[in-house]
């Protein structure tokens, strides 16, 4: 031990010496000394009074040890024996809707009998923190819980979260890792790529930066030595696109770079949850047994046939019904939905009023408007909504492609009308945007809708997007979300609280996506050459079905109608490149994704001459809802003035879609900050796991 120095009257004057931090690289932090110290594995967690006992002797006495239990900010930690520990990003940034990264898990570590500086350290505990929230699972549906029902959710879901569990089960062995609670307040996502964090992320141990496995892999070869020694001529495209495109992607706290023994593996599971997830879900997906009875192959019916309107006359024209059989989640024989039994579709909504509106007749719209008919396009199945059955949706629908269901309006007890709207809501400011030019302006929503009614003095195409912006729809419009959620065709899929939805098991307590319904009410544009039409081509995360409720007349007097270009997703690469190829200022980013341009009649039929590539046209009228499949490409022009409402959904059949996107956007959002991945396709079907079960669980208890 080194020996106090003399006492001076007069000490001779000296640099002043900045205190050393231990982000600075000068000396080594305790949470280094913890590690090198460690012995036992994760599997063991650590407490905080074992972390203390890794300290020498002489100094272990003298430690008092506290978890952070408020954030880096708060005026508790303002003393000076606190200046010396570093914030979290969220705290410096002071971001709305984001909480402190290190509060519940930080354990903070100072020397009760010193006052040097220097001496001020801190660090992380290993142990998870706490049981975690408890989360408010649904308890009823739109139809009572069946087994086939729920065993249909669990077996698609295993199918594609199994290997993910399997990642996650590893990534706990990672030493050192750190334990923490899901969030139940905010919408955990990778701070660079703004992917939502299921399970396994990484954190770095001085700002709090959390990021997924996927960035942090990128971290480690960005600072790798090997790397930078090399020099910049052989970065490759990736490496040079992750540092133009993110300037701060490697920066930390105070002035300092990332590197990647920065960051501590962290984990949101207990591992007693996990591998009981994971043993469960190889149970199901485990191929059964061959046995003379299930080699047994019952014959299915033709599904109807394809039917798509000629383009002269534009008529949709329903397929003929007829029964389709289906294999169990088991593989079992095969066995009828119809067999389910019939319960109360409408749950606790109050019984159905008389409607009100009457379909309109299909009749031939004006041909000046027309002129790409002659564009070939996809034949697309169309069906009458009292002859589509479950059992032939789901054929049609695990296919990928579009299709059309009619005969919605006699369904809907409130008129969706421009004078409905003026009268309950016309006081209501809003942002209306103009399609062309993308320019916005306030207006009140009597305003917009009173354009509905004339065409004299309109400048522009106006459409109000996306309506209510941010409140939620049943919030905003109880009783047009009643009547909506009593109306909607496939109700088991697209309710918010359909059975077969994913997104209809999530938590109450939660941050769950917002899956709508939301409106989409726009007046009539143009689809001829340069046009930017009224929804520009994009892909959506999640499955869709959009109802028109309401057309204007068209100039001619003939019913107002929105044409719908939807592209199958494997002609989606083409597509690509055909725009590329088109539209030279769009080069590093997704074409499609950016929702930047429409493909008018003279592309369409310049996309199928050069490339072969042709598109499900649909001609929508009101009345009739149009269903679009995750990762299918998509535009629309309203050739009259249109009331829409969609709502979005997570089906079964399109997990495997809805991942692909999500990669994607993730992707794209490397290139520039575009959406947060606010669907949560991972924690969505984890907590849809634990609902079925929790469901198959109650409903054994209940048969006992």
């Amino acid at each position: 031990m080194l020996a106090e120095p003399c006492v001076q009257s007069t000490p001779p004057p000296r640099a002043r010496k900045r205190p050393k931090r231990y982000d600075d690289g000068d000396e080594e932090p305790l949470l280094e000394v913890l590690r090198r110290k460690k012995s036992k594995s994760l599997s063991a967690p650590r407490s905080s009074s074992s972390a203390a006992s890794s300290l020498p002797q002489d100094e272990e006495k003298n430690m008092i040890m506290e978890i952070q239990t408020s954030r880096c900010s708060s005026t508790k930690y303002e003393g000076s024996e606190y200046r010396d520990i570093p914030r979290c990003i969220s705290c410096i940034r002071r971001q709305a809707g984001d909480t402190c990264r290190f509060m519940g898990i930080r354990c903070l570590v100072r020397n009760a009998q010193t006052s040097d500086p220097e001496r001020r350290m801190c660090t992380f505990n290993f142990e998870h923190s706490g049981e975690g929230p408890r989360f408010e699972y649904p308890t009823s549906w739109n139809v009572k819980s069946h087994e086939t029902y729920l065993q249909r959710t669990k077996v698609a879901i295993a199918n594609s979260l199994l290997p993910v569990l399997q990642l996650a089960l590893e990534h706990q062995t990672i030493p050192d890792g750190i334990r923490r609670p899901p969030e139940i307040e905010v919408r955990a996502t990778c701070d660079t790529c703004m992917t939502s964090i299921f399970s396994s992320s990484w954190m770095c141990v001085r700002c709090g930066q959390e990021c997924c496995s996927d960035c942090y892999d990128e971290v480690r070869r960005l600072t790798n030595p090997a790397w930078r020694a090399i020099g910049k001529n052989s970065e490759t495209n990736s490496q040079k696109l992750s540092i133009s495109s993110k300037p701060g992607f490697l920066n930390c706290s105070r002035g300092s770079k990332h590197q990647g023994k920065h960051f501590s593996a962290v984990s949101r599971f207990r591992l007693d949850e996990l591998e009981k997830a994971i043993d469960e879900m190889e149970k199901l997906v485990k191929p059964p047994k061959a046995t003379e009875e299930s080699q047994v192959v019952v014959p299915r019916p033709p599904l109807p046939p394809l039917i798509m309107p000629p383009p002269a006359s534009l008529e949709h024209h329903a397929p003929t019904s007829q029964t389709t059989y289906f294999e169990d989640a088991e593989g079992s024989p095969p066995s009828p939905l119809s067999s389910l039994p019939d319960d109360n579709m409408d749950g606790d909504l109050p019984p159905l009023p008389q409607p009100q509106p009457q379909p309109q007749e299909h009749t031939e719209p004006a041909t000046a408007d027309l002129a790409a008919d002659d564009i070939p396009s996809h034949i697309t199945q169309v069906f009458s909504d009292s002859e589509l059955t479950e059992d032939t949706f789901r054929e049609v629908w695990k296919q990928g492609y579009p299709l059309v269901v009619t005969d919605q309006l006699s369904k809907f007890a409130i008129g969706w009308t421009p004078e409905y709207f003026i009268e309950k809501y016309g006081q209501q400011e809003c942002t209306i945007v103009e399609c062309q030019t993308n320019e916005n302006k306030q207006t009140t929503v009597g305003e917009f809708f009173k354009q509905f009614k004339t065409r004299e003095g309109r400048k522009g195409c106006w459409k109000l997007k996306d309506w209510p912006p941010s409140m939620d729809f049943k919030t905003a419009f109880p009783e047009l979300f009643d009547d909506f959620a009593r109306a909607v065709p496939m109700p088991n899929y697209t309710r918010r609280d359909g059975i077969l939805n994913i997104a209809s098991h999530f938590p109450s307590n939660t941050v769950a996506p917002d899956i709508g319904p939301k409106m989409y009410n726009a007046m009539e544009t143009f689809e001829t050459a340069g046009s930017n039409g009224t929804t520009r081509l994009h892909m959506d995360m999640a499955d869709a079905v959009n109802v028109m409720l309401h057309a204007e007349p068209r100039a001619d007097g003939s019913p107002g109608v929105a044409a719908w270009d939807l592209f199958r997703p494997e002609d989606s690469d083409a597509i690509r490149k055909f725009m590329r190829e088109k539209f030279s200022e769009v080069q590093t980013n997704d074409p499609i994704h950016i929702q930047r341009y429409y493909l008018d009649s003279t592309l369409r039929r310049e996309l199928y001459e050069k490339c072969g590539i042709k598109s499900h046209r649909i001609y929508q009228r009101p009345g009739e809802a149009v269903f679009i499949p995750a990762g299918c490409a998509h535009q629309v022009c309203n050739l009259a003035d249109c009331v829409k409402v969609a709502v979005d959904f997570v089906s079964p059949e399109n997990i495997t879609r809805c991942e692909k996107l999500t990669q994607e956007f993730r992707d794209e959002n490397l290139v520039v900050s575009w959406k947060e991945d606010v669907l949560q396709l991972r924690t969505m079907m984890w907590h849809a796991w634990q609902s079925c079960s929790r469901q198959q669980e109650a409903l054994v208890a209940a048969a006992q």
